[in-house]
């Protein structure tokens, strides 16, 4: 099994605080392995998802599976959350994603509705589309979170570019 690591240069932050090696920064490196291994684990279970053979099914397990990873993000940055209100974003989060590859995911769960060669080819897309969603969202939160933010000031709007980027980048891996 791989693990997503999470590199502490890949989240900005204040740079003052990264000079001074401190307690403080074994504890955000600490934090960010154990981001890592959630983002890594969501991405996981987001290809499980996947493999639902009944059509759109696959979809709302891929948003139970991401609402389940901001839920656990936010706890370990000390922020509490609800399922209804991380629901809301994600689908807000997935909607900016349509036009990059969420219509991939549409194509791949209908496909399922064509026995034999549908399921498989519908499982196959749905699997690159969840893994790497799932990967973007979780690496955005974690961006927003050590930079002080909380789930009640996370505004999608301005995170819609570093969103895309990284699933774009979790696409092409």
């Amino acid at each position: 099994m791989t693990t997503t690591t999470i590199e502490p240069s890949a989240v900005e932050v204040d740079s003052a605080a990264e000079q001074t090696p401190t307690l403080e920064n074994a504890e955000r490196n600490t934090r960010l392995e154990k981001a890592g291994a959630l983002i890594a684990s969501a991405a996981r279970w987001s290809i499980a998802a996947s493999i639902i053979p009944v059509p759109y099914v696959d979809m709302a397990a891929l948003a139970a599976v991401q609402t389940k990873l901001v839920v656990d993000l936010a706890h370990l940055y000390g922020d509490t959350a609800t399922k209804q209100a991380v629901s809301g974003v994600i689908s807000v989060m997935l909607g900016t994603l349509v036009p990059v590859g969420a219509a991939q995911a549409v194509v791949g769960s209908t496909a399922k509705l064509i026995p034999g060669l549908g399921s498989i080819v519908g499982s196959v897309s749905m699997a690159a589309f969840g893994s790497a969603a799932t990967f973007a969202i979780g690496k955005v939160f974690v961006g927003h979170f050590e930079k002080g933010g909380t789930l009640c000031s996370f505004g999608e709007a301005a995170v819609q570019a570093d969103l895309k980027k990284e699933f774009a980048k979790a696409s092409a891996a």
